[in-house]
């Protein structure tokens, strides 16, 4: 729709501004132009390669208006490839061919080419004054797609400054707008901005919501820049509702399309995004290369030569309407020398003005980028001592919670404990007053090393507990074979198994390697076999099977005991600490269960427990594989 109404425009204005008899070659140059405008958000290169054949035709054959269109293309082309500083020449050059004349809807489209680059050089006062003017020029004449236009550059320079309901309001204008007119480029546009505002705002469903449907547009109308753009806002999205790897796959999306464009700023937060998803991730190195990248990009961006460049030509913008305004005037004053004299002099006291109020602007920005630096600072170190905070109340709750945790452990130990030493210590001294016969001290004595034998897998269980809280075990990854381990583990508890009647089947026939800590895994294996005997009943057996994935080995320790419910299963994977008595009233100090999760997690591991009451319990160790 708006590219056919740019060309009866083009054909129209190209004929009535030469009076040769070049119809033919005109309406070439503008069905050009509109292929060019049409193309520079998708392939930018094609569009400027298109637009300046058509500006050497236009010099050419003297068809200003054709020529001003020509500049405007090309400022739409390059800002669309993030050069700021040909975006802003050609954007004063179509602006110069098109200001005071009736060609009003592209005068104020200049006005907004321009204002859309200063938004993105962030000289947010220049863009302001440029939107302004742009807006005055929609209420001398009926132009509603100037107006929607407006609305979409207002609402891109409030979301920059902060103005966020503003920035809504102005969207939802463009919005009515643009769907009256059927403009799905310039609606995918305003779509995504809502995104950006929603997202800033925090309200991170809602900007998921208008990024779908922003994506859907650009790729039904190949807005490459766009569809960058968008991806880059999936990825924050993603990211700021701990979707980590979603955040990955857009991010690795969009880095083609703004790399095709030359869009360095897209591709700084990119892949700044990159670098704290890997940061969070733990892969330090590869957090580094992606800060590697965007410190390349950043110093292809903004450089003081493209700064100063473009303050030069807005400078000659302005110098050269300063000059044409005092030619006039010696033109119509002619035959009055005096007052020529007197033009002369109050433009010389005009340009000392403009000297001083640069040089004033000049120390004011200097001044007002240092106090703004000082507060960076200050909010830097806020922002460092109340982490600091953070983490020493974190510590603070997590050694109170050690300590508890400690507490309840040695009230229960040193109970167990009591009880075997002392009946060691009466069957002793039954022994040496010679009070007990040799039958009753066999007797007692199968029963007293059984206790005896729980005794000493709580004292391990404890020296090994109290050496991980120090930090005092090491975890040494070996390759270390599943197989030959659960077989050694079940020969250490078939004393065990058998006194119940209960037979350990290790179902593992093939070998399985797994990078482990050996000792740490050999524990991991005996506390979960002995606690799959200890809830089973007599006759019973006791499984373990394993199978494996990509990357892990799943090893199941499986029993048809008692059971658990969901709150004793909740108290177990949580940070609580939890015992119970076996089927043959066994005790427990539930060190065990605590090691295991530990030492699972020690060694890069998951443990997960599923379980029913009367029906039995299946605990499954997930371990990387070698």
């Amino acid at each position: 729709m708006r590219g056919f109404r740019f060309l009866i425009l083009l054909l129209f204005a190209s004929h009535i501004s030469s009076a040769q008899p070049t119809v033919t070659d005109s309406t070439v140059i503008a069905t050009n132009l509109v292929k060019a405008y049409k193309l520079f958000l998708t392939t930018p290169d094609s569009s400027i390669v298109i637009s300046k054949r058509s500006l050497a035709q236009a010099l050419e054959q003297e068809l200003p208006y054709l020529e001003g269109y020509s500049y405007f293309v090309l400022s739409k082309a390059y800002w669309a490839k993030a050069n700021y500083r040909l975006s802003t020449e050609y954007g004063f050059k179509a602006l110069k061919a098109y200001e005071n004349t009736t060609h009003v809807f592209h005068w104020g489209e200049s006005y907004l080419s321009l204002a859309r680059t200063f938004v993105d050089l962030k000289n947010y006062d220049q863009a302001r004054a440029y939107l302004k003017r742009a807006h005055l020029l929609t209420i001398k004449g009926d132009q509603p797609h100037l107006l929607a236009d407006v609305y979409r550059e207002e609402s891109m320079l409030q979301t920059e400054t902060g103005a966020y309901d503003s920035a809504l309001i102005s969207a939802d204008k463009g919005i009515h707008l643009y769907e009256a007119f059927k403009d799905s480029l310039n609606l995918s546009i305003l779509l995504s901005r809502k995104s950006k505002v929603f997202f800033l705002l925090k309200r991170y469903n809602e900007s998921a919501f208008y990024n779908r449907a922003a994506v859907v547009l650009d790729k039904l109308v190949d807005n490459r820049r766009g569809l960058g753009i968008c991806y880059l806002q999936a990825a924050q999205n993603a990211f700021h509702t701990h979707q980590a790897d979603s955040a990955l796959f857009f991010l690795d999306k969009s880095i083609p399309l703004n790399r095709a464009l030359d869009n360095f700023g897209t591709l700084i937060k990119v892949h700044e995004l990159k670098a704290t998803i890997f940061t969070f991730k733990k892969e330090p190195l590869l957090a580094v290369e992606q800060y590697k990248l965007v410190s390349q990009y950043k110093d292809s961006l903004y450089n003081t030569e493209k700064a100063g460049q473009i303050q030069e030509m807005q400078s000659l913008y302005e110098l050269e309407l300063k000059n044409k305004t005092i030619a006039a005037l010696g033109e119509e004053n002619a035959q009055q020398e005096s007052l020529v004299h007197n033009q002369r002099l109050l433009t010389f006291v005009m340009g000392a003005g403009i000297v001083l109020l640069a040089a004033l602007i000049i120390v004011l920005f200097r001044l007002r980028n240092i106090q703004s630096r000082a507060n960076s600072e200050l909010q830097e170190k806020n922002r460092a001592i109340a982490l600091q905070k953070e983490e020493i109340q974190a510590q603070a709750e997590f050694l109170q919670h050690l300590n508890d945790l400690k507490s309840k452990l040695f009230s229960v130990i040193s109970h167990d404990l009591r009880g075997p030493i002392a009946s060691l210590q009466a069957l002793l001294e039954l022994l040496t007053s010679k009070k007990l016969t040799p039958d009753e001290f066999v007797l007692f004595s199968d029963k007293l090393k059984t206790n005896l034998g729980v005794t000493q897998r709580t004292l391990e269980n404890l020296l090994s507990w109290s050496m991980s809280q120090m930090e005092g075990i090491k975890t040494d990854l070996k390759d270390v074979d599943v197989k030959t381990t659960v077989e050694d583990s079940r020969r250490l508890l078939d004393e065990q198994a058998s006194r119940k009647n209960i037979t350990i089947d290790n179902q593992i026939t093939d070998s399985i390697h797994v990078r482990v800590d050996q000792d740490q895994f050999q524990l991991i294996l005996r506390n979960l076999m002995h606690n799959a005997i200890k809830f089973s009943k007599a006759n019973q057996k006791v499984v373990v099977r394993a199978v494996k994935d990509e990357r892990f080995c799943h090893l199941k320790v499986i029993d048809a005991g008692i059971g658990m419910n969901q709150d004793e299963i909740n108290l177990i994977t949580g940070s609580e600490y939890f015992t119970k008595v076996g089927t043959q009233q066994e005790k427990g100090t539930g060190l065990g269960l605590l090691l295991c999760k530990e030492f699972v997690k020690r060694n890069g591991g998951q443990l997960s427990i599923h379980s029913e009451e009367g029906e039995g319990t299946e605990v499954t160790i997930s371990i990387p594989l070698m």
